[in-house]
């Protein structure tokens, strides 16, 4: 299911927390000015515990250090694990768990603590698949060896991400999951003081962490000493927030609240922060989409550019499902779509011309055996995918297709295309590696099957979740977007950027293109 169910807990509490003396720790730097900081984001925090949950916030993060990090290319790099490495078949990682790194309850983390953790995730996380592989782990001295049956290119953004977190063995081994979803202690930046249900969270500095995080400047504890999360749904509220300075940091906002926004001293970022992609999916069993023709002059209709213009620059043009954010991106087959599926007007009418369709009564729109050329499109009911429909009608008209709009709220189109009731699904996906996106990338599951390529299909995919080398990857990944452009399944058409703003000289939230967002520089 590509929409995030949110699990449902109202809840207010205040967690205490014992810190532990000691020379050991860390001390934490200066903060430059303000001891405090509120972020605001619209989404609201379901736990503490992210091992329970199928959605988690950017700004969970601030409680639950990443087990290793990822660079540009996917690979694992040191994040609590203080060194990483794999074994030249993939299937067994080294991970060090050095002394030094303290929960904010004083106890150490411990190597057992991560055998735990992942144990743990493997028994009640609802993406507890994701470790299927894992089938064994052994500790010697402070390092944890992963031994995997087959390699599997997506376990580094499993072991990334920001489901497993890691958390005292001891805690574990005594509190029931009900205890831990809001009890929970992840070994973290930051650790939990206090929580109101659809208000905000309340954030403490963890004076014993320590990160060995390459990409972070600050590896030991937080220059500021407590932050607050405020969840703010409405847009003008949050605008109006940072406006008085009840806020501090915007993290996620349109052009349209943006545009309330009337402070002076602010920094606007506009990035793509996660892998995603929108594009559209053809009903292959759809009366008129049927026919192959319609299907690519509908593709070689559509105007990328003025899909950017009618959402204010915040999207970028796409020519592959898996784009260059994700690994094993293939820049061979998004060159070889964008020229010969790119905007292509006059070639799109020769194709409905030769498929037999014709404006027999002058009305602007081509019939065919009495009966028009109109298609229903389904989205989801928010301000980029009601832009983006807008102009796509627009641009169908230039080509005689009438395109009936018909939006859905919380993503319940995702139903509708599952069900076969539409002809064009305007759909979203975000994952930092291939292999989930492509399993997932088409929400019909008639589509592959009407196309003759199914098993091949997920046979490629297959193959490519168990091929270490990247480069090899990259390969099967291009011979699977070519099975889906060639029966024109799906169309690439953006991906979206996300608008941050930061005010009052708030630095050092380093917001990377892979999904990443680190808050151990911040000042």
């Amino acid at each position: 299911m590509k929409k995030v169910l949110a699990i449902l807990l109202v809840l207010v509490m205040a967690l205490g927390l014992l810190t532990a003396c000691g020379d050991k720790k860390p001390d934490p730097p200066p903060a430059g000015g303000r001891t405090s900081l509120v972020l605001a984001e619209s989404s609201e925090w379901w736990g503490m515990d992210t091992t329970l949950l199928d959605g988690a916030s950017f700004t969970q993060g601030l409680v639950a250090e990443s087990l290793v990090t990822l660079d540009s290319d996917g690979n694992m790099t040191p994040g609590i694990a203080s060194a990483v490495s794999m074994s030249d078949d993939g299937k067994t990682i080294q991970l060090t768990i050095p002394k030094g790194m303290f929960y904010a309850s004083g106890e150490e983390v411990e190597p057992e603590d991560v055998v735990a953790s992942l144990t743990r995730f493997k028994e009640v996380s609802p993406f507890s698949t994701n470790l299927e592989p894992l089938v064994s782990m052994e500790i010697k001295d402070r390092d944890v060896f992963l031994y995997l049956a087959e390699y599997t290119s997506d376990i580094g953004v499993s072991l990334s991400g920001s489901f497993i977190t890691v958390q005292d063995k001891d805690v574990l081994d005594k509190s029931s999951d009900d205890d831990l979803l809001w009890g929970a202690q992840p070994y973290g930046l930051y650790y939990l003081d206090s929580y109101v249900s659809g208000s905000h969270v309340e954030l403490k500095r963890n004076p014993g962490f320590k990160t060995h995080n390459p990409y972070v400047k600050n590896q030991g504890p937080a220059a500021v000493e407590s932050v607050t999360v405020r969840f703010i749904t409405e847009e003008f509220s949050m605008a109006n927030a940072l406006n008085v300075d009840d806020i501090q940091v915007i993290l996620g906002i349109s052009a349209d609240g943006l545009s309330q926004v009337t402070r002076k001293d602010i920094e606007v970022k506009q990035l793509v922060t996660n892998h995603n992609i929108d594009y559209l999916e053809f009903n292959l069993k759809s009366d008129i989409l049927a026919d192959p023709l319609v299907r690519e002059a509908l593709a070689l209709a559509i105007d990328r550019d003025a899909l950017v213009d009618i959402n204010k620059g915040l999207v970028i043009p796409a020519y592959s499902i898996v784009t260059d954010k994700v690994i094993s991106h293939s820049e061979a087959f998004a060159d070889y779509y964008k020229s010969n599926y790119g905007t292509n007007i006059e070639k799109a009418k020769e194709l409905l011309a030769q498929a037999g369709w014709a404006d027999s009564d002058g009305n602007g729109y081509l019939d065919k055996d009495g009966k028009e050329l109109k298609l229903k499109i389904v989205a989801n009911d928010d301000a980029v995918e009601n832009n983006t429909v807008q102009s796509l009608q627009i641009q169908y008209k230039e080509i005689g297709v009438n395109l009936d709009i018909e939006m859905f709220a919380t993503y319940y189109h995702y139903d509708v295309i599952a069900d076969g009731n539409y002809d064009i699904g305007l759909e979203h996906f975000g994952w930092p590696e291939p292999i989930l996106l492509m399993n997932m990338i088409t929400c019909d599951l008639e589509n592959l099957k009407t196309a003759g390529r199914e098993d091949e299909y997920y046979g490629l995919i297959a193959d490519a979740s168990h091929t270490p080398d990247n480069d090899e990857r990259t390969k099967i990944i291009y011979d699977a977007e070519m099975i889906l452009a060639q029966h024109m399944i799906t169309v690439p058409l953006y991906t979206g950027m996300n608008t941050y703003v930061f005010a009052d000289g708030v630095t050092g939230i380093d917001i990377r293109g892979n999904g990443d967002i680190f808050f151990n520089d911040m000042n």
